[in-house]
């Protein structure tokens, strides 16, 4: 009877193994990349069902009743796959037109369900990049909520200053961090963040890492624009990040190419006068009445720049492995001649699945090339616009194309120029015989690998290298001003070396338990970043024969320094991420980083960066759901993060002069730490309508504390400075983005988003220190200008508060004038460069920033334009101040005859009353005679600007209709900056000069920003 017993319950356990079938597979988007928490379950029993795990796997048991499995992933089509007897079932999922996107690629590159996500994240596909310059990050400009994204005036392949929710650090990069594939990429700019603002700075610049990529690498990138986004990079992570994906190859085989052409022209010049010329032997316009117009215009200076980007890439794969190459070259020439950019990009990814499908590899190379020649942003130095702007009616700039001529003396041909005011020369000259050439050399290499231990369990381990040199040189040549160049001229050579090493072990589990009532995600990791850089610079005048610039000819007197560092930092994190019923989120987060930066007598500090952060999809949570409200989710979060700080703040150097060493050096404050910052949001996002309406709104704040200080010291014996943290900046706002999509007429599909951020910054708390018997404190620091016009930063005021001089006034505010014998005499407002004895003029940054986007598409065509718009802030031109001081602007015109007399007369709003001025006086009183000193009060401008930005019309041609072999084949016109629909002005105003802190709010002889129109074509065979 037992064993009878025992044999039936055999049978019966048989039979129920039997009629169960375990099903594994992979559920990946229409790039390949695997998609995290989509939905797994048998058609007919949603209580039979699983999500997938981080690399998009899944496993199922289906009972013998289940005839299809359904996958579902929120912003894509559900897909319905028979089984069929099938133990193994891959899907694609396809994009839902519909719905937005579902998943974004959060920190160390983790592709995640959007409606787990406890932070605002916004995902940029490549649509963005519909229209190009060099730098692909320029392409971006508003089309990221948040994000404000600035071109310097460099030229062509020129760094782009990328700022999320307002300036954090006083004396730090305020620059977003990148990231290619989840790890960082080193920065490679060669701009000092903390910088003051100089009216000779802006010659000799470079792009920094970030442009050096090609966007049809890149298969999609991520904004996280809050701290608790991008808390899992701890110590890098207070500006926020920008996440990139390479791309990957693809099932099947494709070749592509793809050209996209622009070309350039100024979008705003100065406006100057043609009635009035030169006195003998002056430069400046203050001379007779022309008796016919000129025969040039300062246009005839610019050239056509074009910016030609072609890209050939092979795509192949099968169903366990995939293939990617590309290669792409940009030749880029800016509007000033000999304004050069070229680069090559060699790309190769390689992916591949291994012991049924349970070892992961992936494999990225790139190589990259650039070529940089005279990249010049603005300022006196080095620049060709100072003497054309300031160029007199009366001379001929045709003259001076001939820019040297023989000197039979020299034996060789010198500088055709005799002007020498504001250390101007030639600027054709300047363009051809004031060379700076940088050439770039990038290696970057990477492999992961990832084994799955079980369905829910795998372990990940990731390595890269990123090499780079860059060698710059400046050819100054004999007989160019004798600031720049000796009797025979000048040399300067600069080769910097730079390698990052990366790597991390990921150990990542995904799993739901109670029949999927809870949800686990979670991941622990460790990695370790190596960061090396050797620099040496040689440089000084030639010794003895002109223009040969090798280092045998450099003189005795030359400059010689060598530079050498490594930085390290090892971290350890980990990530926590709970759900309840699919409905309910709590993610957690820390990380603690042990950098180098910050090591000292007693060993390496330690600093922990922890994160919080809570979502609640409402409409999964209540019985809301309807076709009129398809999605809503509420989200908030709190993290700490921070910013890396200046090597060698820690361990003072000695620096070797003439053979002794300099012991004037500096301190550390005992209690020194990193810059941190704390911030919460609070968001909710939603769609209407059958997804056709989404809206999306947050709200943060921010504080960012132990800010970088560095007074005299007084103190501690040998050391001429102190570093110690001290001062707080805060900033909050808001970000808001809407987006509709409607079918118009039964075959347009129409697409519009509208983004709008607001941020208000403040500087809380400035120096205020103790140590020992010494207290230091200071509630304001200028961070440059001139004697007319400073930036400061004020306690209790914003970052980048604008100060002006002006004129002295009578009560009625009239200019005050007292005769003298020539008649009058113009009188400055008595000031000492200090706020309380200026005039404020206001703020540089804007009060917000918005843009709209629209496409339409019908029949392959494809229609779309950006508007964006800026409200706020005010910039001083420098440059419109210089020109009034030489008599070259329109407004110099008036009184040119008669003087400024006691009849009613409005200049700038304010009378000149009693006495008779002449025009020449009037004009060089109020821009300080040369412009470096002019008074700002009456060169301020209000920046608020509208733009046509965008503007693309494409068509898809059917090609394949007639010739099979080829796939797919797009023409587009496209245009960039094209119109500037009101702006009050005389320089582009979301221009700066540089990428630093302080680069924004002054224009001095900038690069006129550009206007890009041309056409793109891509075929796909």
């Amino acid at each position: 009877m037992r064993k009878a017993a025992i044999t039936v319950c055999c049978l019966l356990l048989s039979a129920l193994a039997f009629a169960q079938t375990g099903i594994t597979g992979k559920v990946t988007d229409k790039d390949g990349q695997p998609l995290a928490g989509a939905g797994v379950f048998v058609q007919g029993m949603t209580s039979v069902g699983t999500v997938t795990d981080l690399d998009g796997n899944y496993s199922i048991t289906v009972p013998a009743e289940g005839q299809a499995l359904v996958f579902s992933y929120i912003g894509m089509k559900d897909a319905v796959e028979p089984i069929s007897g099938r133990n193994v079932i891959d899907v694609t999922l396809a994009d839902d037109t519909q719905a937005l996107e579902g998943s974004v690629v959060t920190a160390l590159g983790i592709k995640r369900s959007e409606k787990r996500v406890t932070y605002n994240v916004q995902k940029v596909d490549q649509s963005a990049f519909v229209t190009r310059e060099a730098n692909l990050v320029n392409s971006l400009a508003g089309k990221i909520a948040g994000v404000q994204i600035n071109e310097t005036a460099a030229g062509a392949g020129s760094e782009t200053k990328v700022v999320m929710r307002g300036a954090k650090s006083i004396s730090n990069s305020n620059n977003a961090l990148y990231v290619l594939d989840g790890i960082p990429l080193p920065s490679l700019s060669t701009t000092k963040p903390g910088d003051s603002w100089s009216i000779y700075s802006g010659s000799g610049l470079s792009g920094d890492g970030m442009s050096n990529f090609n966007s049809e690498d890149i298969a999609d990138m991520s904004a996280l624009v809050g701290a608790s986004a991008a808390a899992l990079y701890g110590y890098k992570a207070a500006n926020g990040i920008l996440m990139l994906t390479s791309r990957t190859g693809e099932k099947g085989f494709h070749v592509s190419y793809s050209n996209n052409t622009t070309f350039s022209s100024p979008l705003m010049l100065p406006e100057r006068q043609s009635q009035y010329g030169a006195n003998a032997g002056s430069y400046a316009s203050w001379g007779a009445a022309l008796s016919s117009a000129p025969t040039w215009n300062i246009k005839d200076f610019f050239q056509t720049g074009y910016n030609m980007a072609h890209s050939l890439s092979m795509s192949a794969g099968g169903d366990h492995s995939t293939t990617y190459l590309s290669v792409g070259y940009t030749d880029a020439r800016g509007i000033i001649p000999n304004n050069n950019y070229d680069r090559v990009n060699v790309t190769a990814r390689h992916t591949a699945d291994f012991l049924d499908d349970r070892l992961h590899l992936s494999l990225l190379g790139m190589y990259i090339k650039v070529k940089e020649q005279n990249m010049i942003s603005g300022g006196l130095y080095h620049n060709p616009l100072v003497p054309l702007y300031l160029m007199s009616p009366s001379d001929n700039l045709y003259a001076y194309s001939v820019y040297e001529v023989y000197d039979a003396d020299r034996n060789f041909p010198v500088q055709n120029w005799s002007a020498n005011e504001l250390s101007m020369q030639n600027p054709f000259w300047t363009i051809n015989r004031n060379l700076f050439q940088t050439h770039k050399d990038r290696f970057l290499l990477g492999a992961s690998l990832t084994y799955d231990i079980t369905p829910w369990l795998n372990i990940q381990g990731r390595v890269r290298t990123d090499h780079n040199q860059t060698v710059a040189e400046q050819k100054h040549h004999a007989s160019s001003n004798g600031l720049f160049a000796g009797k025979y001229g000048r040399y300067y050579y600069d080769d910097m070396k730079t390698t990052q090493t990366y790597a991390d072990v990921l150990l990542s589990a995904s799993k739901s338990f109670k029949d999927n009532l809870f949800q686990l995600d979670a991941v622990l990791g460790a990695s370790i970043e190596s960061y090396n850089y050797k620099g040496i610079s040689l440089g000084g005048d030639l010794l003895g024969v002109a223009n040969l610039f090798t280092f045998t000819n450099l003189s005795t007197g030359k400059a010689l320094s060598k530079d050498v560092f490594r930085d390290q930092t090892q971290s350890i994190f980990g990530t926590l991420s709970l759900g309840y019923h699919n409905y309910l989120f709590l993610e957690l987060t820390g990380r603690t980083d042990w950098d180098s930066r910050m090591a000292g007598p007693d060993g390496v500090k330690a600093f922990f960066y922890p994160s919080v952060g809570l979502s609640a999809l409402l409409t999964e949570m209540f019985p809301i759901r309807s076709n009129v409200l398809s999605y809503a989710k509420v989200r908030a979060s709190y993290a700490e993060v921070g910013n890396p700080i200046n090597r060698f703040i820690l361990n003072a150097t000695y620096p070797v002069v003439g053979g002794v060493p300099n012991l004037n050096s500096w301190a550390t404050a005992p209690d020194f730490k990193p810059e941190r910052t704390r911030s919460f949001e609070f968001g909710a996002d939603a769609r209407l309508f059958d997804s056709r309406l989404s809206l999306s709104a947050t709200y943060y704040k921010s504080s960012t504390f132990n800010q970088v200080f560095s007074p005299t010291n007084t103190s501690t014996g040998g050391a001429s400075t102190l570093y110690v943290n001290a001062g707080r900046v805060d900033n909050q706002g808001v970000e808001l983005a809407l987006g509709f999509n409607q079918r118009l007429f039964g075959q347009v599909d129409w697409s519009t988003n509208l983004i709008w951020s607001r941020n208000v910054n403040k500087v809380v708390k400035m120096l205020d220190y103790t140590n020992g018997d010494e207290h230091y404190v200071s509630t304001r620091e200028s961070v440059g200008g001139t004697s007319g016009v400073t930036m400061w930063l004020i306690e209790g005021r914003p970052i980048g508060e604008v100060y002006v001089a002006g004129m002295q006034t009578n009560e009625d505010g009239s200019f005050y004038v007292t005769p003298s014998e020539k008649g009058g005499v113009l009188h400055k407002a008595a000031n000492d460069g200090t706020p309380e004895t200026m005039w404020y003029a206001g703020n540089v940054n804007p009060d917000w920033t918005g843009s709209w986007r629209n496409t339409f598409s019908w029949k392959g065509v494809n229609f779309g334009f950006m508007i964006s718009m800026r409200k706020g802030g005010v910039g001083v031109s420098l440059t419109e101040a210089t020109m009034d001081a030489y008599g070259v602007t329109p407004k110099t015109l008036e009184g040119r005859e008669t003087g400024f007399n006691t009849a009613p007369s409005e200049i700038y709003g304010n009378s000149v009353n009693y006495y008779q001025i002449s025009c020449q006086d009037f004009w060089q009183t109020i821009s300080g005679s040369d412009g470096q000193n002019a008074l700002g009060a009456y060169y301020v401008y209000d920046m608020t600007n509208v733009r046509l930005a965008e503007l693309s019309l494409g068509y898809d041609i059917p090609i394949n209709k007639w010739v099979s072999f080829i796939k797919g084949l797009n023409v587009s016109l496209v245009g960039r900056n094209l119109l500037m629909l009101y702006c009050k002005a005389p320089f582009d105003p979301e221009q700066v000069s540089s990428a630093g802190n302080y680069g924004a709010g002054i224009d001095l002889f900038m690069t006129p920003s550009t206007r890009n129109i041309g056409f793109s074509a891509k075929i796909t065979f």
